[in-house]
């Protein structure tokens, strides 16, 4: 079912607790309308509930930790938890329950144009590419092709559905700002600019169809990557494909687009250190934190919380450790955090099984098998609460991110700061860091 609300409490009025207007300004006051592909919620089954799922904020959603730091209020634009996305039925009652709770506004994808819009068009075809890599698979293991035109339409399709959501709420001349993040959402710009010209858009994030995609984030206001080499290749390409000059602004990049100047800037994005502070300070955390020490006495204890990218590489690089040092068999252990993966698939799948293997005769090889204090390599399936994180980053020793290719990856902040911020924990760790993360710009002090 496609989602299209007419019901009157989708409008800009209805943000939760506004604060009083602008000084000086007529009419509601500025809003930020945060655009991603998810909205920042979390839903799990409930009978009780007239949609079937309670819904709750979700802490670790990039896009809720970003707005907090934003001057105004915020409505958030996106899709439905996966978890109960295909299991909702669309209706004016959600919409307006999510808008009046919790400032979210739902985009309702049916199940085929999202799956060839995220699935296919995005993660099989655009993350890749924008890694420096071709996609993954070939077409004959997940059915597709390398380019798939359909997967593309589903693309536009799905970004045209996204832009009329915004078009429902927004309010130019009240001054509403549109935050667009991430690849998904590259061709929004487009929709939105021609339906409302003066809408104020920003887009943060780091082929057959290049040109098109460029001129789609060209038509936002503002252009936001992770790293100069992101910002500085996006300039670089634009001037390339398109022949569009670039030019400096008081220290940034701004690129000349049909008589506008669009800002290039980059925005390093770090972690909620309330939120990490509220949960070191947890009680849940500290008997962690002291469970975690009794079960690895005397071990070093090394600890990564990922997506499965590069999660076999580590398990094979600690195996080629321990041939070369037998001594430490029994004085480490690798504690791997898997959060759930953001795609689906076979591909996804065929590596989770090719992961599991490779730990299961890991730790068989080296006389430790299966799961406990004597393995030497710990899988724990998440989602995982904040509070347990936060104890496994103050207890861990050392931090391995081995991600093949990352945009970003901010699990060694994360490991830090809590090991800076824990009540009783050593404040030394080490941080192991592949060269292909984002982060490990900024993080020159990190073994790679």
């Amino acid at each position: 079912m496609q989602g299209s609300s007419s019901s009157s409490c989708v409008n800009p009025s209805l943000a939760v607790a506004p604060p009083p207007p602008v000084a000086g300004a007529d009419g509601p006051p500025a809003r930020r309308i945060v655009v991603a592909h998810r909205l920042p919620l979390r839903a799990s089954p409930d009978q009780n509930s007239p949609f079937g799922f309670a819904f709750s904020l979700d802490p670790d959603a990039l896009s809720l930790q970003l707005s907090r730091g934003l001057p105004a209020p915020v409505t958030d634009i996106g899709t439905l938890p996966a978890s109960a996305e295909s299991k909702i039925v669309p209706s004016d009652e959600l919409d307006c329950y999510l808008l009046e709770n919790f400032s979210c506004l739902p985009v309702h994808l049916d199940g085929n144009r999202h799956a060839e819009f995220y699935d296919g068009f995005c993660k099989h075809y655009l993350w890749p590419l924008l890694h420096y890599m071709l996609p993954f698979t070939p077409a004959d293991v997940v059915g597709r092709l390398r380019f798939d035109a359909a997967s593309y339409r589903a693309f536009i399709a799905a970004n045209r559905q996204f832009a009329d959501r915004v078009i429902q709420v927004i309010s130019p001349d009240a001054g509403d700002l549109v935050i667009v993040h991430d690849y998904h959402l590259w061709a929004l710009p487009t929709f939105l600019r021609r339906k409302c010209p003066r809408a104020g858009v920003g887009s943060i994030r780091s082929v057959p169809v290049r040109n098109e995609l460029l001129r789609g984030l060209l038509n936002a206001d503002l252009v936001g990557f992770h790293t100069f080499d992101y910002a500085h290749q996006f300039v670089s390409c634009c001037s390339r494909l398109l022949g569009i000059s670039n030019t400096s602004l008081h220290g940034h990049m701004g690129i000349n687009y049909h008589g506008r100047t669009v800002l290039v800037k980059i925005f390093s994005v770090g972690v909620d250190m309330g939120q990490l502070r509220a949960a070191l300070a947890s009680p849940e955390a500290a008997a962690k934190a002291k469970e975690i020490a009794e079960a690895y006495r005397g071990r070093v204890i090394m600890v990564d919380v990922d997506l499965l990218k590069g999660v076999g590489l580590k398990f094979l690089a600690l195996e080629k450790m321990l041939d070369a040092h037998k001594d430490m068999i029994r004085q480490v252990v690798l504690v791997q955090i898997n959060n759930p993966a953001r795609s689906r698939g076979r591909d996804v799948d065929a590596v989770r099984v090719e992961t599991q293997r490779i730990e299961q005769r890991i730790n068989r090889r080296f006389g430790v098998d299966g799961a406990g204090g004597s393995a030497l390599i710990v899988t724990i399936d998440g989602p995982v609460p904040m509070c347990e994180k936060v104890a496994y980053y103050a207890a861990a020793d050392c931090c391995v991110v081995s991600a093949v290719r990352d945009g970003l990856n901010r699990i060694p902040y994360f490991y830090t700061v809590c090991r800076e911020e824990a009540p009783g924990a050593r404040k030394s760790g080490a941080v192991i860091l592949s060269e292909f993360a984002g982060c490990s710009a900024s993080l020159g002090g990190a073994i790679a």
